[in-house]
């Protein structure tokens, strides 16, 4: 029997992580690489089987990347009917829809925005703290100017109490977070207040919406996956 992702119970996505070992980008506060923090050993492949998955949505790299062992990551996916990608690596050319975190390093200045949208990018992911407000509102322009969805996912800190940038966000480290267990691990996780402080912000941009605690309660990711499917078919590119 296959062990689901706390998040993913209940809902139509499935992890798939072929690689062994940890991810080489070591993006910050990863529960991935974060030693027994992954809800499965990460010491030996997570690949569901065909039959567990159904006609279930795979999800390719929940944890890893997977322009890590790329090779091995698109042959394992191409067993599944419906598969998607994950990496924070700006290489698209995979056979079906990518999902780009185009801040893996989110404190840092550096902010990557593709010059035109690759036809098969689902969304970009942006990783959002309560100190970084001023990339992602960057961010969210420059990709949302070229029609692609984005979704935003809050930070939540293993190490230390949350940075907070109060003249910024507009609230203090007491209101933007709390240490609490979040699915299986505890963090210092954003609060609702600060969550809605920044979905705010965005709030007239219908391309922009956060990722759900949960994924029954969200679909960003099986609703972007089906209009990235049916935009590859009627382009000609479905796989």
């Amino acid at each position: 029997m296959m062990i689901r992702n706390p998040k993913q119970i209940d809902s139509n996505v499935f992890d798939c992580i072929p690689q062994v070992g940890p991810c080489s980008i070591g993006c910050n506060q990863c529960f991935y690489n974060r030693p027994d923090a992954f809800y499965v050993p990460i010491d030996k492949p997570h690949v569901p089987s065909v039959e567990e998955v159904g006609n279930g949505i795979v999800r390719m790299n929940c944890g890893n990347d997977s322009n890590h062992q790329r090779e091995l990551v698109i042959e394992t996916a191409q067993r599944y009917k419906h598969y998607f990608f994950n990496t924070s690596i700006p290489r698209f050319d995979f056979p079906g829809p990518v999902v780009l975190t185009a801040n893996p390093s989110e404190e840092e200045s550096h902010l990557y925005i593709h010059p035109t949208a690759p036809n098969n990018l689902m969304f970009v992911r942006l990783r959002v703290s309560a100190t970084n407000l001023p990339l992602i509102d960057k961010a969210v322009e420059g990709w949302t100017a070229l029609q692609v969805p984005v979704v935003l996912t809050f930070m939540a800190y293993y190490e230390g109490s949350a940075l907070v940038d109060e003249e910024v966000v507009g609230l203090s480290a007491e209101e933007c977070y709390k240490w609490r267990v979040r699915h299986i691990n505890s963090y210092y996780c954003p609060t609702p207040v600060f969550i809605r402080q920044v979905t705010q912000r965005y709030g007239d941009n219908r391309l922009v919406t956060n990722c759900g605690v949960y994924c029954r309660d969200c679909h960003n990711c099986e609703t972007y996956y089906w209009q990235t499917l049916k935009r590859l078919q009627e382009m000609g590119e479905e796989r």
